[in-house]
């Protein structure tokens, strides 16, 4: 039980922690909330994609994705 909670908690901390670099540059209106959008969409894709390669080719590292969890 407590496998299967942390597995579904993981998902919007992994989200969270990807948003937190463009939240802050769009706050400092360095970016617009557009491009900070793109950017979270971009790094999870990223960090899927690392994922899905680590799982495939069994390499510890890279199921982590880009989060580290």
């Amino acid at each position: 039980m407590k496998t299967a909670i942390w597995e579904a908690v993981k998902e919007p901390l992994r989200l969270l922690i990807l948003a937190i670099i463009p939240i802050i540059l769009t706050w400092l209106g360095t970016i617009s909330a557009e491009w900070a959008v793109g950017i979270v969409v971009a790094l999870r894709f990223i960090d899927k994609v690392l994922y899905e390669i680590g799982k495939e080719n069994d390499i510890d590292s890279l199921k982590k994705g880009l989060t580290g969890f």
